[in-house]
């Protein structure tokens, strides 16, 4: 199976969680068309040895972080995902915004991976239970003699949830489907997008 696309970055903000049950969202919305996503998994290495050889290996995963590129990111999505600005004036005259040192919210998030294998597509939906997003870098270049397309790019690091009595950590829940339109359904109910 073959990677060809991504489409569909969504987020949700988390409104409430207590360990061992469901996590609470807030209204749902489209983070902005996508570009790129990279996704790292942080997995423990530990194992125990005994008569010179391995006999059991701690390799969890303990959480994951990356980024995330959209073609376009608004004040408002910045705002939501970020908790970087903080508008000051009112009406369509507003054009000053604030960034303070507080901490960016708590999100789920995901998106839709397109893939293709003996030629037949097929649309995996992600969705990753909670993350904090930042942005750590603001590119800028002159046009020169072409423009070269610079998109947003934010950085997650995301977070394992004790979403019910098992005692275990779940990261994301993830579909397979052979239509977009059942992918992003599944998707958008999960960020609660109507």
């Amino acid at each position: 199976m073959a990677y060809i696309g991504m489409r569909s970055p969504v987020a949700a903000p988390v409104t409430a969680h207590t360990d061992g049950g469901a996590i609470t969202y807030g209204a749902g919305f489209v983070i902005g068309n996508a570009v790129a996503a990279s996704i790292n998994f942080e997995v423990n290495d530990n194992p125990d040895y005994g008569d010179d050889i391995i006999i059991d290996n701690d390799n969890g995963i303990s959480g994951y972080s990356g980024s995330l590129d959209v073609n376009a990111l608004t004040a408002d999505v910045r705002n939501k995902l970020l908790g970087w600005d903080t508008v000051t004036g009112t009406g369509s005259a507003v054009t000053h915004y604030e960034v303070t040192d507080d901490a960016a919210p708590e999100v789920g998030w995901g998106f839709i991976h397109v893939s293709m294998y003996k030629g037949t597509r097929s649309y995996e939906a992600y969705w990753f239970h909670k993350a904090q997003f930042t942005q750590n870098a603001v590119n800028a270049s002159t046009k020169e003699r072409q423009i070269t397309w610079n998109h947003p790019q934010m950085n997650f690091q995301g977070k394992g949830c004790y979403l019910d009595n098992s005692g275990k950590a779940k990261y994301f829940d993830w579909m397979s489907f052979a239509t977009e339109a059942a992918a992003k359904e599944w998707l958008y109910d999960k960020a609660g997008i109507e």
